[in-house]
């Protein structure tokens, strides 16, 4: 498959994306209840909601994200910029949880209040990443359909 200037773009921002939510999640499994994670990784704080689900719900994202999404957003990243076919279709199935994660976060966040609802909150939870998952989505799906 041809790699154009728009495979480049979306290859590296979802490479950016994921290396950065990648590494905070690693950071998040080795060192769970470390005051750092907890301002950084996690947002909001333990004791807001119910400590024990609170940990819960940070770590199961942190072990799906760093262990399972982040490996396959960037081989499909590596992939699309090869110009295999695999990589459109790895970055196609690692489009899926730009979208998918924002709405439990934003529920158990509206339910169980872990982080404010800042700006800051709205443009990445609901910005930029799930409007990046789209993109990803439909890039490949177009690539892979022509």
């Amino acid at each position: 498959m041809d790699v154009t200037a728009a495979t480049w773009v979306v290859a590296l921002t979802g490479l950016l994306l994921i290396v950065l939510l990648g590494g905070l999640q690693l950071v998040a499994v080795i060192r769970p209840r470390d005051p750092w994670t907890v301002a950084n990784v996690y947002g909001g704080t333990p004791e807001q909601t119910d400590s024990t689900a609170y940990f819960a719900f940070n770590q199961g994202y942190a072990w799906a994200d760093a262990f399972l999404w982040a490996p396959v957003q960037i081989a499909g990243s590596i992939g699309m910029l090869l110009g295999h076919k695999w990589g459109f279709l790895l970055a196609l199935a690692a489009s899926v949880p730009y979208v998918y994660t924002a709405i439990p976060i934003f529920i158990w966040d509206r339910d169980l209040g872990f982080r404010k609802p800042t700006a800051g909150y709205w443009i990445v939870i609901w910005g930029m990443w799930p409007a990046f998952g789209l993109v990803q989505f439909a890039y490949c799906l177009a690539r892979l359909n022509s």
